[in-house]
């Protein structure tokens, strides 16, 4: 075929890469484009996130930005939909930097909503940030799964999390700082939003110090494989191929299931929490988030068990946590639905109402780490890479959107409990099912390999 390259163009491809090796720059490195990528979901998702954990964007009630957060998730329905063949069109590189420049525009229309009022500026922030964020979204999850070796990628993506998380521990700072003597529910002061709008002004900078696939230069040798480049028609064809692939079908409830659960958290975190701890609870879920993260994307690489035992292990541990999560959460709801508390943390009852919203953020962690080192096993080359995880990104972001739009009503949060609760116990069995096919071929090309004779020069034959 005329796509195919001829062992000399394969030698001499290999001959230079090792020959660029010699010459391997710092910032080519697979640890500074993680660190880049990292940077942007510090700076733009991270201090989103930041702001939404002190519940509803720090808004007086939940409704306006909850419904406001339901047009974005729509808009991010559609533009993670056309991740690929927006990153197809003008690459990886390229698509992040435009994915970064919608957030500062989200948190400049819930300062105008604090400060002035203003609500219709929330939802053109709204649509602004879902566009962007859509296409964002696609791109830092095909890079941070394509660019670092097989067996770093659970570290990496922990690495990755991590960045994101630190958005939000900076964003908690934040919080406290301007928030400290909120001792009752309410908004949060209007200076904080300055801060945030300042900082994510400078995510699109620090996405132009992004390398391209085919300048990284990894510690294995191996090339980072660039998807291949086709007309627009094709990539959606093939973006539409994937909605009938058995093992995407089945794994549609986890990635619905994975955002559910952030409307339900902010809304109960603000009606039910005074101000400070609202701040307070945006600084503590970004540590825990942290630390769960380092240890489980540590498990996900430990070679002690094989590939395919660590991803069924770790899908029956975290359905297990998700379940207790949301059988203690019932309990919770069922008795604050009844009091409709005010809760400050000097008062009696404070902490395992709030422990139990850090403990749900940490659920999302975890969900969300595990989802994406699913993905790229889950992957059957560097361009299915982008358009899968474009993909189940608009699964998400459509359960992020229904989620919205139910918790932008007045009904009863038990209700919003009680389907987070369901999704979960639908996603139990299909994500297993997917989980437990993980890995056998390669542990099976390990063991096939381990068992090939040497050669004199202990190369295998």
């Amino acid at each position: 075929m005329g796509n195919d390259t001829s062992p000399n163009e394969a030698a001499l491809e290999v001959a230079a890469f090792h020959h660029a090796a010699g010459k391997r720059s710092w910032y080519r490195r697979v640890f500074f484009q993680a660190t880049v990528v990292g940077c942007c979901a510090f700076l733009a998702p991270g201090l989103y996130n930041a702001m939404q954990s002190t519940g509803a964007g720090g808004q007086q009630t939940p409704y306006l930005v909850m419904a406001a957060n339901a047009v974005l998730g729509c808009m991010m329905v559609l533009t993670c939909s056309l991740g690929s063949v927006v990153a197809n069109k003008i690459g990886l590189k390229n698509a992040l930097i435009f994915g970064t420049t919608g957030y500062c525009v989200y948190a400049a229309a819930l300062y105008t909503s604090n400060r002035y009022n203003n609500q219709w500026f929330v939802y053109l922030g709204s649509t602004a940030c879902g566009i962007t964020a859509g296409v964002f979204w696609a791109a830092e999850g095909a890079i941070m799964i394509s660019y670092p070796e097989d067996s770093k990628r659970g570290r990496y993506l922990a690495y990755w999390l991590a960045y994101r998380n630190g958005g939000s521990i900076i964003g908690g700072i934040i919080n406290l700082a301007f928030n400290y003597s909120g001792k009752k529910t309410g908004t949060l002061d209007w200076r904080t939003y300055i801060v945030f709008v300042a900082l994510q002004c400078i995510a699109p900078f620090v996405a132009l110090l992004l390398s391209p696939p085919d300048k990284v230069q990894r510690g294995d040798g191996q090339l980072v494989k660039s998807p291949e480049k086709i007309n627009t028609i094709d990539e959606i064809k093939e973006v539409i191929k994937i909605l009938y692939r058995k093992d995407f079908l089945l794994v549609v409830p986890f990635f619905f299931y994975a955002t559910f659960l952030l409307s339900y958290a902010g809304s109960y975190l603000s009606l039910y929490f005074s101000v400070r701890s609202r701040a307070l609870a945006s600084l503590v879920s970004a540590l825990a988030q942290i630390t769960a993260n380092i240890i489980f994307g540590s498990f996900l690489d430990w070679k002690r068990l094989s590939l395919n035992q660590r991803s069924k292990i770790s899908c029956l541990g975290l359905m297990a946590l998700f379940g207790g999560t949301w059988i203690w959460g019932t309990v919770i709801q069922h008795e604050y639905g009844l009091n409709k508390p005010a809760l400050d943390w000097v008062d009696s009852g404070f902490g395992r109402g709030w422990a139990l919203y850090i403990l749900m953020q940490v659920n999302f962690a975890l969900a969300y780490n595990y989802g994406y080192w699913l993905a790229g096993y889950m992957a059957r080359g560097p361009a299915d890479i982008v358009r899968l995880t474009s993909t189940v990104r608009a699964v998400e972001a459509a359960g992020g959107a229904v989620a919205s739009g139910i918790s932008s009503t007045h009904a009863p949060l038990i209700a919003a409990l009680g389907v987070n609760f369901g999704l979960w116990g639908l996603a139990v069995i299909p994500t297993y099912l997917v989980a437990r096919k993980i890995g056998l071929d390669q542990d099976s090309a390990d063991v096939a390999k381990e068992e090939r004779p040497k050669s004199s020069d202990g190369i295998s034959d």
